[in-house]
């Protein structure tokens, strides 16, 4: 019967009050590290084998957080990973004196806040193109075929309301009011599926090349001109 590893103990310089779990690293093997049996999120197969891909190109640069007994806080998908990469040990950071509570507060933060941020399409675009230039894998990334055929997606929307979108002058007669669109002009702002958009967009590419037109607006114009005469 195997021995349980002894608690944690906390550096005589370092007190509870005062210390950060970033302070100080600590590198311990990875069979005596206990995932946390609160955690509410999931990794798949296929994202460990992504994490992997990641830890193997970039090392291990973000270190899991465990409390003074070994359970993990934070990182249990690289925890995961890191066997199939052959590396026994991790380096982690000792949250300690946290109630039970505010670990699993934290676990939820941890994985929560980074969802709540957003892209900026166009930059992230440039940019994947870029690294993909410079032979980086979006595989390396965390992005699927199906990512990028939704930022494609987004992009050729977000194309299409700003060839639409006109500004003109508000109540006061300054342009302070926001954008607004001409009478002839068009915003594209109603929610739809991937595939509803290709199908607009690609009924908006064969009227601009049948009109010789050259924006989205006229031509989406010309599309609903069609659908109405025919109904």
């Amino acid at each position: 019967m195997s021995r349980k590893p002894p608690a944690l103990a906390e550096p005589a310089h370092i007190s509870v009050a005062s210390s950060w779990p970033a302070q100080q690293i600590h590198f311990l093997p990875i069979a005596e590290l206990l995932p946390h049996a609160r955690n509410a999120r999931m990794h798949s197969e296929e994202q460990i084998l992504q994490i992997a891909a990641s830890m193997r190109e970039f090392g291990w640069t973000n270190p899991v957080l465990i409390d003074e007994n070994r359970t993990l806080i934070a990182g249990h998908g690289r925890i995961l990973a890191a066997p199939q990469l052959g590396w026994a040990d991790a380096p982690c950071m000792i949250a300690r004196g946290w109630s039970e509570a505010k670990k699993r507060a934290y676990m939820i933060a941890d994985n929560k806040l980074a969802l709540n941020a957003t892209w900026d399409i166009e930059l992230l675009d440039a940019e994947l193109k870029a690294l993909q230039a410079e032979a980086f894998g979006t595989d390396l990334l965390g992005f699927s075929d199906a990512d990028l055929a939704r930022l494609e997606d987004d992009l050729a929307q977000l194309g299409f309301e700003s060839a639409g979108a006109g500004t003109e002058p508000d109540e006061d007669g300054d342009e302070d009011g926001g954008t607004r669109l001409g009478p002839d002009q068009v915003n594209l702002s109603v929610p739809m599926t991937v595939a509803e958009r290709a199908l607009v967009f690609e009924a908006i590419t064969a009227a601009k090349i049948q009109y010789g037109l050259d924006q989205g607006g006229p031509a989406l114009c010309q599309i609903c001109r069609q659908y109405l005469n025919r109904a």
